[in-house]
């Protein structure tokens, strides 16, 4: 039996599927996972954006070793740097994780020892 074929990724002008701000959908170089940045170019950005002869959105990361734009690269921030709604749950998320560690008891429990 045939497995089902997975959806092609985005690629290309989109919207965020959070906040449903414009979006460019870009597929990264590293490991093909469809990433989100922002439309307007940022000379701060550290994502390497370019297009290629297909006319797919291919993006890089800025590393140590390859830290400026090549060729027809253009620099973008990435979109959940700068999205509401993923900023919003981040901080939920970051608060959610402090409540629980600071109420876990640390004392009060002996190890049992090991049986043969």
């Amino acid at each position: 039996m045939p497995y089902p074929t997975r959806p092609a990724p985005p690629n290309g002008p989109g919207t965020c599927p959070r906040c449903d701000e414009a979006v460019i959908w870009c597929i990264t170089t590293a490991n093909k996972v469809p990433i989100a940045v922002d439309p307007d170019r940022d000379p701060r950005g550290n994502q390497a954006v370019h297009q290629d002869r297909t006319g797919r959105w291919i993006a890089r990361q800025l590393t140590k070793d390859r830290a400026t734009p090549e060729g027809a690269e253009a620099l973008y921030v990435p979109h959940v740097v700068t999205c509401p709604v993923a900023r919003a749950t981040a901080d939920r998320t970051r608060a959610a994780a402090r409540r629980r560690t600071t109420s876990r008891a640390t004392t009060g429990v002996r190890p049992v020892r090991w049986q043969w």
